[in-house]
């Protein structure tokens, strides 16, 4: 990967970082603006443009006609700052540093939502979490106009790497969290479910931030050494603000956590790297580190008082966008927990004939890029050629999304099509959808629209599962 750096300041802090953090290639022109050096920058072909204003310099460029280039853009905001000349008129007087600052912030906000291709970094948020202290050293500002210390340089290039990875699909999707000492004070075994305490130190804190997690789309898991029924039980008691059927996957037994965590990414039809593991027992940890270091395993602080603000801090849910399909997710997994009852008691025929599917196609356009986009990202066992594309990149191109219905309810966005001709340049299904017999149907829909329609396969590590989909069905290959 390729990065670009433009900064109003000077960034060697912030190279080293980058270059650490992301493993990109970095190529910085400190002082320097996109377009005054386009023919340099177009031959170095960056992947991303990472565009850096910092509050100091105090210029507020204007960002938005860069937006006209043909880079994928990553703008962090101005960090709060007030240089104290008008006490607290500085939140109402539009000339004072703070609103300006404030005010340039909203319009970057407004262009991200507007613009597919300029993704935002919280820098704000590293300076409210570090303190302002930490984040700038005048002296270093003086001295060499550098405007981060090398922490603040470390925590911002960790939130470019964040926005980065979540943009080429590599996000969490699942909490997995432990009941006993976590979720709740005590041990529901031992004491019963009326001998827990819910409102221990930090405990409804904890809740309400699951809580939240769940309302944005991440998907909520148990994982505990627990007999299941007692631990469902425990869930009877006022006030817990959360029920068993928030949770997609319930693993309550006496067995290794990390068999636990396997069981539940099947079940939820990811892999374990999507899974993100709080647990309050530091054994417990340790282990599932050791048998699945793809899983992130936050440290817990000794004390559950700060536990939500810890978390909070490591941006361990980072996203390249939220669609309505997201937040759908979790209502979606309940739904094929009822499919998958139903053919438990049919032959895989009359269940697929039991389903009464219903897919729907919808052009490639504004409405729907962004889906079409994750699908891309995301999908790994059906990805006909392994391609991934942003929305700048679908931006124009001719191709389908295309939706499913069956009788247990709508599954959302389930596929997405890209068209070079009559060339099938990326095809993708959720891993939700397959098995359903969806590949008949959505080729039955291109074919309609192209004739002499051909695609090819190109293998990678996860989508054997494509391999023989377009000689079973017809389709010519090279």
């Amino acid at each position: 990967m390729k990065l670009a750096l433009f900064a109003d300041s000077a960034t060697p802090f912030v190279e080293r970082a980058l270059t650490r953090l992301t493993g990109a290639e970095v190529r910085a022109w400190p002082f320097s603006w996109p377009t005054a050096v386009r023919p340099e920058l177009e031959a170095f072909a960056p992947d991303w443009v990472l565009v850096w204003a910092c509050a100091e310099a105090g210029r507020f460029p204007d960002v938005a006609p860069l937006l006209a280039l043909p880079f994928r853009f990553l703008v962090p905001n101005l960090v709060t700052r007030d240089d104290g000349t008008m006490g607290s008129l500085a939140l109402s007087e539009p000339a004072s540093l703070r609103a300006r600052i404030l005010a340039w912030n909203a319009r970057l906000a407004d262009l991200a939502r507007a613009h597919a291709n300029l993704s935002l970094v919280d820098l704000d948020g590293v300076q409210a979490r570090l303190g302002r202290a930490k984040t700038f050293d005048p002296r270093l500002w003086e001295a060499a106009s550098m405007a981060l210390t090398p922490e603040a340089a470390e925590a911002f290039a960790g939130r470019v790497a964040d926005v980065v990875r979540a943009a080429a699909g590599h996000v969490r999707k699942v909490l997995v969290t432990d009941l006993d000492g976590t979720l709740w004070d005590g041990i529901v075994s031992e004491v019963g479910p009326e001998g827990i305490d819910p409102e221990g130190p930090g405990r409804r804190a904890y809740r309400a931030w699951l809580r939240a997690l769940a309302d944005r789309g991440v998907l909520l898991a148990v994982a505990s050494h627990n007999d299941p029924d007692v631990a469902r039980a425990a869930f009877d008691r006022p006030g817990l603000g959360l029920a068993p059927a928030d949770f997609l996957a319930f693993e309550a037994d006496w067995g290794p956590k990390p068999d636990m965590l396997r069981r539940i990414a099947a079940r939820l039809h990811v892999g374990t790297d999507a899974l993100v593991f709080v647990d309050d027992r530091p054994e417990q940890r340790a282990q599932v580190r050791e048998a699945l270091p793809e899983v992130a395993v936050p440290e817990m602080p000794d004390d559950p008082a700060r536990w939500v603000e810890s978390l909070a801090g490591l941006i361990l849910f980072e996203a390249a966008q939220l669609t309505a399909d997201d937040r759908l997710r979790a209502q979606s997994l309940r739904d094929e927990a009822a499919r998958a009852e139903a053919a438990a008691a049919l032959s895989p025929e009359a269940y697929l004939a039991s389903l009464e599917q219903e897919l729907t196609a919808e052009p490639l356009g504004p409405g729907n890029l962004a889906r079409a986009a994750q699908l891309t990202q995301r999908c790994n066992q059906f990805n006909m050629r392994g391609t991934r594309h942003t929305e700048g990149d679908l931006a124009g191109r001719r191709g389908w999304v295309y939706r499913l219905r069956d009788r247990f309810g709508d599954l959302g966005a389930i596929a997405a099509v890209v068209l070079e001709g009559d060339f099938i340049e990326t095809w993708v299904i959720s891993c939700r959808a397959l098995n359903r017999g969806v590949e008949r149907l959505i080729l039955d829909h291109l074919r309609a629209q192209c004739p002499t329609l051909h695609g090819a396969y190109v293998p990678t590590a996860r989508n054997a599962r494509c391999a023989n989909v377009y000689k079973e069905h017809g389709v010519p290959t090279p």
